[in-house]
C-alpha cells in the first residue's frame, strides 16, 4: 500500500530538483534548505510533518512544480492505490520528464521479459505496468527511469553549455570524432556526454 509520508517526500524532492534546488546539497546556505526553512522551519524534509509537508507542497506548486503526468500522458494504472510504493517515483519521474504512462509499460515489458524467446520457452513480458509484480522488477523500472531522467539532464547541460559559447549541436559530433570517439547517438550516452560536459565546461571557464 502507499505511504502517504513517502508520497510527499517524493514530491517534494521532486518539485524541488524541477525548480533548480537540489535536495542531496547538505549545506546549510542551500536553496533547497533555505526554502524549507522559510516554509515550515526545518532543515530536512524527513523532519517535516503532515502540516509541514503541505505547506511545502503547496508552495512548490505555486511556484511552478508540477506533481502529476500531464493529462497527455494517459490514465494511470487502474490499480494504482494497490500498487507498491514504487508507484509514486514512477509517476513523479514521468511527470519531471513529461512522459507518458505508455511510455512506463514498454518499459515494464522489456524488464520483465521483453517479445520473450519462445524457442526457449520465455514468455514476453506484462504489457501493462499495472500488471506488475515482483519487487525487482519495480526497482528496475525506477532505476530505468532514472537514467533517462541523468541523460535529459545532461544533454541540457550540454545544450546549455554550447549557448554560452555561442556553439550549436553541429559542434559536438565533430569534436567527439576528433578525440577518436563514435559520435552516433552521444546524446544517449552518459560516458560521452560527461566527456563532453567537461569540454565545453572548461571553454567556458577559459572564456571567464
Amino acid at each position: 500500500m502507499n505511504n502517504p509520508r513517502r508520497t510527499d517526500l517524493a514530491k517534494i524532492h521532486m518539485g524541488a530538483k524541477q525548480l533548480g534546488m537540489d535536495p542531496a546539497d547538505k549545506s546549510p546556505d542551500s536553496d533547497y534548505r533555505r526554502m524549507l526553512w522559510t516554509q515550515a522551519r526545518v532543515n530536512s524534509s524527513a523532519d517535516l510533518d503532515a502540516h509541514g509537508r503541505a505547506k511545502v507542497i503547496a508552495h512548490l506548486r505555486q511556484c511552478g512544480a508540477r506533481f502529476s503526468a500531464p493529462r497527455k500522458a494517459g490514465r494511470r494504472p487502474h490499480n494504482y492505490a494497490q500498487l507498491p510504493q514504487y508507484i509514486t517515483k514512477v509517476e513523479a519521474l514521468l511527470a519531471d520528464m513529461g512522459l507518458s504512462w505508455a511510455y512506463a509499460d514498454s518499459i515494464a515489458r522489456n524488464i520483465t521479459g521483453g517479445k520473450g524467446a519462445p524457442a526457449q520457452g520465455k514468455a514476453p513480458g506484462v504489457a501493462r505496468l499495472a500488471w506488475v509484480e515482483r519487487p525487482e522488477h519495480w526497482r528496475a523500472i525506477v532505476a530505468a527511469l532514472v537514467v533517462e531522467q541523468e541523460k535529459r539532464a545532461k544533454h541540457a547541460t550540454i545544450q546549455a553549455l554550447l549557448g554560452r559559447l555561442g556553439l550549436t549541436e553541429a559542434y559536438v559530433a565533430p569534436w567527439l570524432n576528433g578525440q577518436g570517439y563514435q559520435a552516433k547517438n552521444w546524446h544517449r550516452q552518459r560516458r560521452l556526454m560527461n566527456l563532453i560536459i567537461d569540454h565545453l565546461a572548461e571553454r567556458v571557464d577559459a572564456c571567464s
